[in-house]
């Protein structure tokens, strides 16, 4: 009732269900043998008999306090009984009337569901079973003195089967078997009262929501199972199982040492991570988990939290891995709680810079155009790298709406301020995720009437190793916009060629590490610098190179045919000036005037 009826909270409290809630609870009604169940509060008050949805005069919330549901809400225990109805109006032969908690995700009471549940055909089946032998005893025994006996049995096993059902759904996960939260508490307490528990491991699967969207939540649900069998192959009976809810399980280790705890998560790791074949999709997930050693005085809430803190420090430094709780993480984790919020804040106030770094020709030293670097401000007047804050926002998910604003905003200053030179933009690979890039790029040059073709959207080699059709599609469209595609750092990577061969890009950037090593090793990154620009040259790429800081550097990389020139050298990156100015070489002492 809880999963399927929307808003059950407000249905509980009210007792007046909308037309959504009515429909879930025709649904319900409809399942198995259930001819009518009741709502109450947490406090016994009843609130919603399902007789009465049909007839849509809803009398509300009662005053009157029940006892009995006041009592299985208090206690969290399940109260089932069998009735014979065969006196009774409205009722069947038969029928089993359970007061069951209903419980939020935290374990915590939301109300008491009152279910009756018709045992007639059950009732039927154990007597016509009985039936060939209650016969034979008749004829051979008097069965008339054994059938009270027979049928006093049989109500005695309806009713420990229906109260062993109940008790099973209010300790345990129903999709994995696994122990719930609330269960998981109880039992963990008494391990640490009795010196059993010594290490605390909280799991979260990764990205299970692209689960769920990419496949359906059957493949998601089966997926949760085979996570739950995984942690059960790597387990002792004693330690402790538990699925919190959604994607979240968590292990306590019964006497083990942090060492063998760590062991042991390992193989999880590795077995999660390897690929599953569920009905037609085939994929791999991967888990992140925080360990937590238990320590003399931690009570469940603090052995929890100190393992959620190691699984919040594992999924920040990249997923797929593990973290043991430290007291340093408290320092750590409280600067990227300050990050995050910065980086939320600037996303929700639009409180980012765009910053301009001149490209240059190498034949005349003009301008012909600029890439545009995200700046974002510590509030303190000083700039946070984007290598540190672009990380983060990638994992909040905000990166879509960071690099929509981006395009929009570095197309418009740059069509204001001229319209006739190149803009370079860096995406981020998780900007093709959502299929939305060749919009947002078409809306940004339509709003700034801006010429495609002076537009150059600069890509990683880590977006192609995926080798995605729907990537290979949005770059596809791009290009037939006449939007150039520029390959970013190209040579830190693997480099593949069939990277270049297969989508065809109009420009590759040499990393500014090879032109920094000119300095050191300048036959070496010679031979490396003019393989790529004759490698270019023969696939009719343009070539850029990038961190050129020296008038050495630049005659050097002008020399081997780059055609474009970038660095410290023409200028730093900075706000965008109305007019451009003839780049003069600048010698070496006069550097640090640049830009």
């Amino acid at each position: 009732m809880a999963r399927h009826i929307p808003d059950i909270e407000a249905l509980v409290e009210t007792g007046v269900p909308n037309e959504e809630q009515t429909d879930a609870i025709d649904s319900i009604k409809e399942l198995g043998d259930i001819f009518r169940f009741k709502l109450f509060t947490a406090d016994g008050r009843l609130s919603l008999v399902s007789d009465d949805v049909s007839t849509a005069e809803y009398k509300g919330t009662s005053d009157v306090v029940d006892p009995e549901p006041e009592r299985v809400a208090r206690t969290g225990a399940a109260v089932v009984d069998v009735f014979d109805g065969t006196q009774k109006a409205n009722r069947p032969d038969l029928y089993a009337e359970a007061y069951v908690p209903l419980l939020d995700e935290a374990g915590q009471p939301l109300g008491v569901v009152e279910v009756y549940v018709d045992q007639t055909a059950t009732a039927r089946y154990f007597k016509d079973s009985f039936q060939t032998f209650g016969l034979m005893l008749m004829l051979f025994c008097g069965a008339i003195f054994i059938l009270p006996s027979l049928a006093y049995y049989l109500q005695r096993v309806l009713a420990e089967r229906s109260r062993k059902d109940a008790e099973f759904l209010a300790r345990f996960d129903p999709l994995t078997g696994l122990m719930n939260r609330r269960e998981f508490a109880v039992q963990a307490e008494a391990y640490v009262e009795q010196g059993n528990l010594s290490v605390a491991c909280y799991l979260d699967l990764d990205h299970f929501k692209t689960i769920n969207d990419t496949h359906g939540h059957a493949v998601g649900d089966a997926f949760l199972s085979h996570i739950a069998s995984i942690l059960q192959k790597n387990c002792r009976k004693e330690d402790l199982i538990a699925r919190f809810g959604g994607d979240e399980f968590v292990i306590g280790f019964h006497r083990v040492s942090l060492e063998q705890a760590a062991n042991r998560v390992r193989t999880i790791l590795k077995s999660c991570a390897e690929q599953i074949d569920i009905d037609d999709a085939s994929f791999a997930g991967t888990v992140s988990i925080g360990l937590a050693e238990i320590k003399p005085g931690n009570d469940v809430e603090t052995i929890l939290r100190n393992a959620d803190t190691a699984l919040y420090y594992a999924k920040s430094s990249g997923r797929n891995n593990f973290a043991i709780y430290g007291d340093e993480m408290g320092e750590e984790l409280k600067e990227r709680y300050k990050l995050e919020s910065r980086i939320r804040q600037a996303t929700e106030d639009r409180d980012f810079e765009i910053y301009f770094q001149p490209l240059v020709s190498s034949k005349d030293q003009q301008v012909t155009g600029h890439e545009a670097l995200l700046r974002l401000s510590d509030g303190d007047g000083n700039f946070i790298p984007p290598a540190v804050f672009i990380p983060v926002a990638e994992n909040l998910g905000l990166i879509d709406e960071i690099g929509a604003w981006t395009i929009h905003a570095a197309i418009q200053q740059v069509s204001k301020a001229r319209h006739d030179k190149v803009l370079a933009i860096n995406l981020s690979s998780i900007q093709f995720e959502s299929g939305e890039l060749v919009d947002t790029v078409r809306d940004a040059l339509d709003a700034a009437n801006f010429p495609a073709h002076q537009l150059e959207l600069e890509i990683t080699e880590s977006l192609l190793l995926a080798d995605s059709t729907f990537v290979e599609m949005q770059i596809d469209s791009l290009r037939e916009m006449g939007v150039r595609i520029a390959m970013d750092d190209f040579g830190t990577g693997f480099s593949s060629l069939s990277y270049l061969w297969k989508y065809g890009f109009d420009r590759l950037k040499i990393d500014r590490s090879f032109v920094a090593a000119l300095d050191e090793n300048s036959e070496r990154s010679r031979e490396i610098i003019e393989s790529v620009v004759m490698l270019g040259s023969r696939l009719k790429m343009k070539i850029t190179a990038e961190g050129v800081e020296t008038p050495e550097q630049s005659k050097f990389l002008s020399d081997l045919g780059c055609d474009t020139l970038q660095g410290y050298l023409y200028g730093r990156p900075a706000p965008l000036v109305a007019e451009d100015q003839h780049i003069e070489p600048v010698t070496s002492a006069t550097l640090g005037k640049a830009g």
